[in-house]
């Protein structure tokens, strides 16, 4: 009710004026507003002309393109074009065979992410590794990702980015999320800063595919001479 009696007002109050200062008005409002025509919204990071960051709270399928900034190290902004390929839900009896898994760990439910990422910066992002930007969340806690190299997990290579990874380089990695007994991944996330909503991805987990053994090839038959 103080809405309404607060427009009431306003209305008797704009009555009152003269006909000359009614036809300002309404010269001044058919003006555009110089904030809705010529500002952008604004980055949470500095970034290069021609990038546009994904905006915060964006939810995105598996497969669809996220361009995220952060920051690599103090004064040093990195922007990556991220898609998530695939969620792969897996098992320590079929993914880690013989590896040596603690009780704690092994009630846990272990998830592959497949990434396609793409430096779309001026920074030379070689060596990085995704361990604080990229997060699974599982509907209470976001878990940060294990990364193993190809010579560790080769069903799920993680390796740190190439040594050199400058603008439009791109390259494929895989995360491993241990996620907690009773939960499951929601959706993968990456967290702008100053509290802003996160960008995420989400879509149908799959099974983890299986190599295919490659059939060795048959030699020749020798015929007898």
């Amino acid at each position: 009710m103080r809405v309404a009696a607060g427009v009431l007002a306003l209305g008797l109050l704009a009555g009152c004026g003269s006909k000359d200062d009614d036809k300002a008005e309404e010269k001044e409002s058919a003006k555009p507003s110089p904030s809705a025509t010529t500002e952008a919204p604004a980055s949470y990071y500095d970034v290069p002309f021609g990038v546009t960051l994904t905006e915060p709270g964006t939810q995105l399928a598996l497969g669809a393109e996220g361009v995220i900034a952060f920051e690599r190290r103090q004064k040093e902004i990195g922007v990556l074009s991220v898609k998530v390929e695939r969620i792969e839900r897996t098992s320590f009896q079929e993914s880690f065979a013989g590896w040596n898994v603690d009780d704690v760990t092994a009630a846990r439910t272990p998830y592959f992410v497949r990434l396609t990422v793409t430096n779309l910066g001026d920074t030379d992002l070689g060596g990085l590794k995704l361990d604080n930007v990229i997060w699974a969340n599982d509907g209470t806690t976001l878990e940060a990702p294990n990364q193993y190299t190809k010579a560790q997990l080769p069903a799920c290579a993680g390796d740190p980015l190439p040594a050199s990874f400058l603008k439009a380089a791109t390259a494929q990695i895989c995360q491993v999320y241990f996620i907690a007994p009773a939960r499951t991944l929601e959706t993968i996330s990456f967290i702008p800063p100053a509290g802003l909503d996160p960008v995420t991805w989400a879509g149908e987990i799959s099974k983890v595919e299986k190599p295919v053994k490659k059939k060795p090839k048959k030699k020749p038959s020798q015929e007898a001479t």
